[in-house]
C-alpha cells in the first residue's frame, strides 16, 4: 500500500544510520544493517546487524527494557494472526537443562 503510513496516522523520520524509516510513535526502534538473505529447506530469513537501539525511558526498568510495557505484537504467518508478546515464561540457557 503506497500511503500506508499516512492512512495509519503514523509518522516517520529517516534513520541517519541505515536505509529505513523510524516510526515516531513506537516506543522502541532497532536500526539494523542488512547482512544476508537466506532461503533454504528450513525456511526464509533475513540476517541483520543491530547498529542502534533507541527506547523511551518510560519503557525501561533500571538498565533493562521492560518488555511487557512495550505492548509488542508478533505476526504468525501460519494462522495469519497477530498475538500479544507479554509475560516471561522461562529462563534462557537454563530451563532446558532441567530436562536432562
Amino acid at each position: 500500500m503506497k500511503d500506508k503510513f499516512e492512512k495509519s496516522g503514523l509518522t516517520t523520520v529517516k534513520s541517519d544510520l541505515v536505509d529505513a524509516p523510524i516510526i515516531n510513535e513506537l516506543p522502541i526502534a532497532m536500526e539494523c544493517e542488512f547482512i544476508e538473505y537466506q532461503n533454504d529447506e528450513t525456511g526464509i530469513g533475513v540476517i541483520g546487524k543491530v547498529v542502534k537501539t533507541s527506547i523511551e525511558e518510560a519503557n525501561m526498568s533500571g538498565d533493562k527494557v521492560n518488555i511487557d510495557s512495550l505492548e509488542a505484537i508478533a505476526f504468525d504467518p501460519y494462522t495469519h494472526g497477530y498475538y500479544k508478546v507479554s509475560g516471561r515464561v522461562g529462563e534462557a540457557f537454563s530451563d532446558g537443562k532441567k530436562l536432562f
